[in-house]
């Protein structure tokens, strides 16, 4: 039990702050999923903010593709956040299984996302953890599917539009972040999460990272600060060529010189949609 409340019926998933259960919330007797930051760290006033910070995010937004936060709590040394049961796979799993999409099949994927972080930038929140993990596919009891953008426990509020984040933090996917989050130094604004998207139709679309995770972290991270990222079509050569170069445009090295935001980079997409030909539903 947690809370008095909530009655942890299966664990779903475990990471290094906490674990995720599906759950019961016995007050009104919904399916719940639940939250938990591991014990041990609960005491430890930075990772109790991150922890909550995910959920003043998600909760901020209220968007139909994200996912919904119901409660969230601290009793007893266990800090808890109830949302919503979301039944299916994450764009992860369906990756590893499948290896890559269609254009058709990413762009409808993920121009769900992109709509999410439009909402979530006007919001002056940055997502700054953008990966196929976080991104899940949930199944109604109809069959329809739904995108729901996961986890906001990176997140950071723009102030003035950019955000200055500690020297030496560095937070984040290695493979998703951008050369300024790897960094850790300066100003993120949107363009943070435009090239970490844009990493993720990389993926999505070439079966691969544009800079793989090596077994020597230190040297993937040199190759990608001090390297152009790959063209798409270098890799994929079968990705229309339009689709193709509103991807590489939002994995440019330098944020100026990439999407402003998540704006530009849905009407970059929807019009080379509209120009390769590819149907959209």
């Amino acid at each position: 039990m947690v809370a008095g409340r909530y009655r942890l019926d299966r664990e779903l998933g475990r990471g290094g702050m906490g674990a995720v259960f599906a759950a019961t919330d016995l007050e009104s007797g919904a399916p719940v999923a639940v939250k938990v930051l591991h014990s041990a760290l609960a005491d430890q006033p930075d990772l109790l903010e991150r922890f909550f910070q995910e959920a003043r995010a998600a909760a901020a937004l209220s968007h139909p593709n994200v996912v919904e936060v119901l409660d969230t709590g601290l009793e007893d040394h266990v800090a808890y956040i109830a949302l919503e049961l979301l039944e299916g796979e994450s764009l992860g799993a369906r990756l590893s299984r499948e290896r890559r999409l269609s254009p058709a099949e990413a762009l409808r994927v993920l121009l769900p996302v992109i709509d999410a972080l439009v909402t979530a930038h006007d919001t002056k929140i940055l997502h700054r953890d953008l990966k196929p993990e976080n991104v899940f596919l949930a199944v109604d009891a109809d069959g329809t599917e739904t995108v729901k953008l996961l986890d906001f426990g990176l997140a950071k509020l723009l102030e003035n539009a950019v955000i200055h984040t500690q020297q030496g933090a560095v937070l984040g996917t290695p493979g998703y972040m951008s050369p300024e989050q790897m960094r850790g130094v300066g100003e993120l604004t949107p363009a943070t999460d435009v090239w970490s998207l844009g990493v993720v139709f990389f993926r999505a679309l070439a079966g691969e990272l544009p800079f793989p995770v090596e077994d020597n972290p230190t040297m993937m991270v040199m190759k990608m600060l001090t390297s152009e990222t790959p063209r798409l079509r270098e890799v994929a050569p079968d990705v229309p060529p339009r689709l193709a170069a509103a991807i590489d445009l939002a994995l440019k090295h330098s944020p100026e010189t990439r999407h402003r935001d998540m704006r530009e980079l849905r009407e970059a997409l929807l019009e080379a949609a509209e120009a390769d030909s590819i149907a959209l539903p």
